[in-house]
């Protein structure tokens, strides 16, 4: 099962990029929804930035879907009836399992603002309500509940209903190695980007005056010794070759899409905290001249290089603040000196000393997933900056 942030995860509106981002991004939604036909997934929730294609491309995705889209929050305000499948009972190992899913309705933009007049996303505790009894009525033994919504809500749903055995989460962003439990419940978080999978087995042992479920749940994590299947491996070449014309298109006008944030109309965006590595330069030179000749400096072009710089996968690891810098398709190219320090908006104005720099920061992009041969020790000498006078 999947909890969302699949199909579109670039940060942005899909209204608000340029045509061959769009296409781009379709591309690859295709490319997802083939491969997890493929793997044999049993059900997906979608996600706000999901719900940015549009319900009426969404349900046509779910058609392309072998598994379930579950959402049982989101309404239809005419038919009062939910848009996607609110539920799904698999039985596995003679255990009836129910799984439905949940969309935080607290997310701002969720819905595009064409779909607002037809569509309401509903309370989840409400809607959970619900489903919960239906899947009760079947005879579901054991209830898992795949949930995009923030740490607090999915702690609510547990804390509200006892029948839930397992939270998937989604949304969150964080990589946690053991269940969080709250009351009768697990809250599962596997990461983000498909670095991970979360592999959960459990029984049930049933007595007269009692039920008691045992389970074992690890972080498997996709390292390179899990060969590519040939299948899979051929709709990623396909994609490849499909996607490789629209990165040389050029308009027919030869004049650049617009900004939609540089368009007629008034916008309130916040300004980032990341201020870009020239700030640094006037006290920082020597420490710029080191880094100039680092890996990181030249993070942004091996992406150019590859032909993958508009890809969203990528971008977090080989640019500083993406998704955070202020100003529609702004970049600030490379791992500058804030992707280490942390954001430098007020320094040294401020008086605040940047936090210093540990394993724990490198290892946000050089994991085993990403980076298997990583080591820190060796690769710390490489990029370390020179002490400051």
């Amino acid at each position: 099962m999947d909890s969302g942030d699949l199909l579109y995860s670039a940060g942005h509106e899909i209204f608000g990029l340029p045509k061959r981002d769009r296409d781009l991004t379709a591309l690859k939604a295709n490319l997802f929804l083939q491969t997890y036909n493929l793997m044999g997934y049993d059900a997906f929730t979608p996600g706000e930035v999901d719900l940015s294609w549009g319900i009426a491309e969404l349900k046509k995705m779910s058609q392309k879907a072998k598994f379930a889209f579950l959402l049982a929050n989101l309404q239809d305000l005419k038919t009062k009836k939910p848009v996607f499948r609110p539920y799904l009972i698999k039985e596995k190992g003679g255990i009836r399992v129910g799984l439905f899913g949940l969309l935080s309705n607290r997310f701002s933009g969720s819905l595009d603002p064409h779909d607002k007049a037809a569509y309401r996303l509903t309370d989840p505790l409400e809607a959970a309500r619900q489903v919960i009894g239906e899947l009760k009525k079947k005879k579901s033994k054991v209830i898992i509940a795949i949930t995009h919504m923030d740490e607090s809500e999915q702690r609510k749903l547990a804390e509200t209903f006892r029948e839930v055995y397992f939270v998937v989460s989604g949304h969150e962003r964080g990589l946690k190695r053991q269940p969080v439990e709250v009351n009768n419940a697990q809250i599962l978080t596997a990461g983000t980007r498909g670095e991970y999978l979360g592999q959960m087995e459990f029984f049930l042992k049933e007595k007269p005056d009692e039920t008691r479920l045992l389970s074992n749940y690890q972080i498997i994590t996709l390292r390179d010794f899990y060969k590519d299947h040939p299948q899979t491996a051929k709709l990623v070449n396909q994609f490849r070759a499909d996607s490789k014309p629209l990165h040389f298109a050029e308009k027919k006008n030869g004049s650049p899409e617009k900004d939609p944030w540089m368009q007629k109309g008034t916008y309130a965006y916040p300004v980032s905290d990341y201020m870009g590595g020239a700030s640094c330069l006037s006290c920082h030179q020597p420490q710029h001249e080191n880094w100039k000749k680092t890996g990181h400096a030249k993070a942004y072009q091996t992406l150019v290089g590859e032909k993958r710089e508009r890809d969203h996968t990528c971008l977090p690891c080989h640019t500083t603040g993406f998704g955070e810098v202020s100003g529609f398709g702004d970049v600030l190219e490379n791992v500058q000196c804030e992707s280490c320090h942390g954001p430098g908006r007020g320094h040294p104005e401020d008086g605040k000393k940047l936090p210093p720099v540990g394993e724990k920061q490198c290892l946000l992009c050089h994991n085993p997933a990403k980076s298997p041969n990583f080591d820190y020790a060796p690769s710390l000498t490489k990029v370390r900056c020179p002490a400051s006078k």
